[in-house]
């Protein structure tokens, strides 16, 4: 309840009285309730889904807006590892799964994914989708929640930041807290899916790389990369775009509210560029455990590059996703995006870039903008 009432009060802050809010708040709690009592049902109907370790699990992490999406759902559809759709991350239980998988359509007027654009992230109920909503439904906390909400009258640092984040603030009961529900969550997926590897996206699992090893040594990290220039404002303008649709433009917010939200938004994302890189070049990261794709790697030499990666993982290469890696690549090649976006309406040079992300190009293989 106390997260509840902070972020109703920011949410007013910010853009008025809003009776929405009231109504998700409340169909969060059923759902929260469902999920406890089904997930507590499958340790009566199906214990073996909870017995059973992780096998190297693979994190695909990187910055919002990097081609991470493409790429986990590419390796979802090879048929070897396990993703959640998202309404699976809504009822994670088995026995939630199994009861109500062909009701997915019912709930399709209350998708949380409603208000994305489609032209920027297409998206819905039944698509493969980032693990960081997951933490959203059940612990109304997380990334998503304090890029969209709190960002607006927090400041980059603040102990709602670190554990939204899991910066160094965090506490080891959050971590574990956050842990513990995933690796449960993960391991019913596996289940679910005939013992299938599961592969896990998340942006801000890339702030926390060191615990992730800590805690599945096992792990394999993939760290997707694109140009900053590139990323970062197509990272805000997909915000942006979620907040008009729900709320109004972003002219109708307070100026001292928008500069402190695109700012925070900026910190955010120097940190998840700036943090994997410093700790690699430290030697933090062991040897083997992190693999490396670029962006220009995914448009311009798919099949190459999903081959090595596959390698990298120890997942086969059937036939059938040989065929499908070459009609996506053939698609990758003419396809051009819809969404648009600009620096300067987000508040940024590329001068401000440059300075801050520099060693993005040289540390990654990426050419140097002209």
């Amino acid at each position: 309840m106390r997260r509840h009432v902070a972020l109703y009060r920011n949410i007013v802050k910010t853009f008025g009285w809003q009776a929405r809010p009231l109504a998700t708040f409340a169909l969060l709690n059923v759902r929260h309730a469902v999920s406890a009592a089904t997930l507590a049902l499958d340790r009566l109907v199906v214990p073996e889904a909870l017995s059973r370790p992780l096998d190297r699990p693979i994190f695909i992490l990187g910055s919002p807006r990097s081609g991470s999406t493409f790429l986990h759902r590419t390796l979802v559809s090879s048929g070897e590892a396990a993703g959640y759709a998202l309404w699976e991350m809504l009822f994670p239980a088995v026995t939630a799964r199994r009861l109500l998988g062909g009701a997915v359509d019912l709930i399709a007027p209350f998708n949380p994914a409603r208000f994305h654009d489609p032209d920027a992230h297409d998206t819905g109920l039944r698509d493969v989708e980032t693990d960081d909503a997951m933490l959203l439904f059940r612990f109304l906390d997380g990334p998503f929640l304090w890029s969209y909400f709190h960002a607006w009258q927090d400041h980059w640092g603040s102990a709602e930041c670190q554990r939204a984040f899991g910066l160094h603030g965090e506490s080891t009961e959050d971590r574990a807290r956050i842990f513990d529900y995933l690796d449960q969550c993960w391991r019913r997926n596996a289940y679910v899916r005939g013992g299938q590897r599961v592969v896990v996206k998340s942006s801000t699992f890339t702030l926390r790389v060191r615990q992730v090893l800590a805690r599945w040594p096992d792990a394999r990290l993939v760290l997707i990369v694109r140009d900053p220039l590139e990323a970062i404002p197509s990272g805000m303008s997909m915000l942006e775009n979620v907040i008009a649709r729900a709320y109004g433009p972003l002219e109708q917010r307070a100026d001292a509210d928008r500069r402190r939200w695109l700012e925070n938004l900026y910190q955010a994302s120097l940190q998840v560029y700036r943090q994997p890189y410093e700790e690699h070049q430290a030697g933090l990261i062991p040897p083997g455990s992190l693999h490396t794709v670029t962006y220009p790697q995914l448009i311009t030499d798919l099949e190459a590059t999903i081959r090595r990666l596959m390698t990298f993982l120890d997942l086969p290469v059937s036939p059938a996703f040989e065929q499908q890696l070459r009609e996506a690549a053939t698609q990758q090649r003419s396809h051009r995006s819809r969404h648009s976006y600009a620096l300067e309406r987000f508040g940024l040079t590329r001068e401000r870039i440059l300075a801050d992300l520099g060693f993005v190009y040289d540390g990654y293989g990426l050419a140097r903008p002209r």
